[in-house]
């Protein structure tokens, strides 16, 4: 009988033919969850949750209650154009339909092993074009290093640094977007945003955070500390952002996932 029902529920009747219903897409999770060991920068204010209730209350009944701290910029989360261009759109002035749009990935891993500080550039993202053909409309461009997917949460494999505060800032070492790809991004693909799976859109060496200038600047998005995009396939996903609602916020933490076909 489930068997039977299964099928009819996937099937309906266009005149005399029978239409079999498409699957529906599979859903991948892109986000770390928020605990004490979540990357941070090392100047920003980690993820700390702190118990207040957990227990039966003198009524007799069960209450949990927490209180948390963190920055806005940490673990999985979103970058507003505010966070590096005076007066840019901060997270509550994004319409939610603009945090969803094409999943386009480029892996650059073999090369990011070769080189931790190694930056995305020009050809790779041509290169990835040649392949599959160009970056479609709104589309969010995901830089695979292949770095948090296999260290994360070790600061020293991920940053390449456990020291904290401004001390670790000389020593930061991690993949990133060149400066040169972000600008053909956003003056030559009509992008919504750039994502990856490490600490920062900029290389961990950079002086000057180029990169979130140019696409802050150009009114674009950013995802940093995306997970298990090592199975985020090159293209055909649509990837769908949910940032915590901070009004006036430069950026959130943010539950990212894909729906894939």
């Amino acid at each position: 009988m489930r068997t039977a029902f299964s099928f009819f529920a996937a099937t309906f009747l266009v005149g005399t033919a029978v239409v079999v219903a498409a699957p529906p897409p599979k859903l991948l999770d892109l986000t770390y969850p928020f605990e004490d060991s979540s990357i941070y920068w090392p100047t920003a204010t980690s993820f700390k949750l702190t118990r207040v209730s957990f227990g039966p209350t003198p009524g007799g009944w069960w209450y949990a209650s927490n209180d948390f701290t963190a920055s806005e910029h940490g673990g999985t989360h979103a970058d507003a154009p505010i966070h590096f261009a005076r007066g840019g759109r901060t997270i509550d002035q994004i319409p939610l339909e603009e945090w969803i749009g094409p999943a386009v990935k480029v892996d650059v891993s073999d090369a990011c092993d070769r080189d931790r500080d190694y930056m995305l550039t020009v050809d790779d993202l041509r290169a990835w074009e040649k392949k599959h053909g160009r970056i479609p409309a709104k589309a969010w461009v995901v830089m695979y290093t292949g770095l948090d997917t296999r260290f994360y949460p070790d600061p020293v494999k991920v940053l390449g640094t456990a020291l904290r505060g401004a001390e670790a800032i000389p020593l930061l070492s991690f993949p990133g977007f060149s400066p040169e790809a972000a600008t053909f991004l956003v003056k030559e693909r009509s992008i919504t945003g750039i994502a990856l799976d490490t600490p920062s859109i900029d290389r961990g060496r950079s002086p000057d955070f180029k990169v979130h200038q140019i696409v802050c600047g150009a009114d674009r998005l950013a995802l940093e500390n995306l997970a298990a995009a090592d199975r985020l396939p090159a293209k055909g996903a649509t990837l769908h952002v949910i940032p915590m609602l901070i009004k006036g916020g430069s950026g959130a933490p943010a539950r990212v996932f894909a729906t894939i076909p």
